[in-house]
């Protein structure tokens, strides 16, 4: 397992497994999202969407701050989402330079229709840590991630 790093210490090592992790678990989820015209970052904003906005809606600026992604970088993808039909977006009526961003009916469906893919490739790919450990991992990520000013 060492030869993947680096000379560093071992702070350095712990950053360096935690972006290999994520590269290698976004690209498994990516194959299994990719059929249903998905990546991690479509799935991710439907999902916000969907359970954070419900009916009402949400903000295109909330969606980049959960997914810690730059203004550009959403608009980008809201734009491809919107002309796949799987959101809409609407005038919010209080301040007509916001726009609240919606989940369409495909776009749900479509949501509804993955869940299962998605749910089972997580399972998989979380076979290898022990079940005990599972909570203990998510808090202390959790934890560290919140302490990061």
């Amino acid at each position: 397992m060492n030869d993947i790093y680096f000379n560093t210490g071992d702070n350095s090592k712990l950053i360096y497994t935690i972006g290999l992790l994520w590269g290698k678990i976004n690209l498994k989820l990516d194959e299994k999202l990719s059929p249903y015209g998905l990546n991690t970052a479509k799935f991710n904003i439907l999902m916000i969407i969907k359970h954070v906005g419900g009916h009402k809606g949400i903000q295109q600026n909330e969606i980049s701050k959960r997914l810690l992604v730059t203004a550009s970088n959403i608009t980008k993808l809201l734009n491809k989402m919107e002309q796949d039909g799987l959101i809409t977006r609407n005038i919010k009526k209080d301040d007509k330079r916001a726009k609240l961003i919606k989940i369409s009916n495909k776009g749900s469906s479509l949501l509804d229709d993955v869940w299962k893919v998605y749910t089972e490739q997580t399972e998989q790919l979380l076979s290898a840590v022990p079940s005990g450990k599972i909570t203990e991992i998510q808090n202390l990520l959790a934890n560290w991630m919140l302490n990061i000013k």
